[in-house]
């Protein structure tokens, strides 16, 4: 074995304890990430563009010439999957300690010594009209946003009220980036993604300015260390309604809104589901269908159906139990911080 070989097996082994002790993972979070976090994105910073998919390609095209070689030079199977299983464990090692190990740590609510709230239909009615009345009450609004100002506004949030909840500040150096196949990201829906190796932030060029804050602060949540969707929702929320600005407040209600409908229309008796939908302004109707649209004209259906397929997997993987329909969660999560006074 190489002396690198035995460094990595280290590594794995605190990866390993990490996935199976939420202490260790809690340590990872709160010690290592910070600077693990500062100082991989401190490197890529110079560039515009994210680096993460040249990683990937990188580690992809890696497995290929292992393979072309060994067939080429006619080497055994145990020697070819000595030098796969070496890849293999650089890539796992480099994911969960750049990024992933914080899928292991201790959830939110048992952190902060709160439980979550039971349902009562009178208690989501409230919220419901409560959240509905912000929502028309932005619509109409001709307030406009500057992107540079709006992500210093984000980073500022998070690193002075956000690391109270265990999360990392985010730090000057670290900025958005642009995809480098933007165009696969737009055929499969997806609006932003957190980079784990480089702890690059990406979001979809294509966004248009009603969603583009809550996505923001939603891809900046996961950089601070968050990794539940639903969590990651949560504080952009948090970001857009506590804004001045209406615009980013209204896009958050706006993001909001799938969510809301998708637990009236489960938790509500039908009539009621359809009075509350009633409620929603045809301002806001207008919006929300036109988004839908919007990214409905970029999709390619298998492709988008392959994709969902990986990141529901990729999540029940690291222990996000409800896999892709995590993000659906933040209306709990929304109901039970408020209760408890917090963000």
């Amino acid at each position: 074995m190489r002396r690198s070989d035995v460094i990595g097996l280290l590594l794995l082994a605190f990866v390993l304890g990490c996935r199976f002790s939420a202490p260790v993972a809690d340590f990872y979070a709160e010690r290592c990430y910070p600077v693990i976090s500062a100082g991989l994105s401190l490197v890529p910073s110079v560039v515009p563009f994210s680096l993460e998919e040249i990683v990937v390609v990188g580690f992809a095209l890696a497995f290929i010439a292992v393979l072309v070689r060994a067939i080429r030079k006619k080497e055994g199977f145990l020697k070819w999957l000595g030098k796969t299983a070496r890849i293999a464990m650089w890539l796992v090692v480099w994911f969960y300690l750049g990024w992933g190990n914080n899928y292991f740590r201790a959830p939110l609510y048992p952190r902060m010594g709160i439980e979550q709230v039971t349902y009562d239909e009178e208690a989501f009615s409230r919220f419901l009209a409560d959240y509905t009345a912000a929502l028309n009450g932005t619509a109409e609004n001709t307030a406009s946003w500057d992107r540079e100002t709006l992500e210093a506004d984000i980073k500022e949030f998070y690193s002075s009220q956000v690391t109270g909840y265990g999360y990392t500040g985010l730090r000057s150096w670290q900025h958005v980036k642009k995809p480098l196949v933007n165009r696969l990201y737009s055929a499969v829906g997806v609006l932003g993604f957190m980079g784990p190796f480089l702890c690059e932030s990406q979001l979809n060029l294509d966004l248009p300015d009603m969603e583009y804050p809550f996505t923001l602060a939603h891809e900046l949540a996961h950089l601070a260390g968050v990794t539940s969707e639903a969590e990651a929702n949560y504080w952009a929320y948090v970001y857009c309604r506590q804004s001045d600005n209406p615009a980013v407040r209204y896009s958050g209600y706006l993001a909001l809104l799938p969510y809301a409908a998708s637990s009236a229309g489960s938790l509500l008796p039908e009539d009621a589901c359809s009075e509350w939908m009633e409620t929603i302004s045809d301002n806001v109707k207008e919006d929300y269908k036109s988004i839908g649209e919007y990214w409905e004209a970029k999709r390619v259906g298998v492709i988008n159906t392959v994709q969902r397929w990986m990141m529901d997997r990729l999540l029940r993987t690291n222990g996000v139990s409800e896999g892709a329909r995590d993000y659906y969660g933040v209306i709990g999560m929304i109901m039970t911080m408020d209760a408890n006074g917090q963000l």
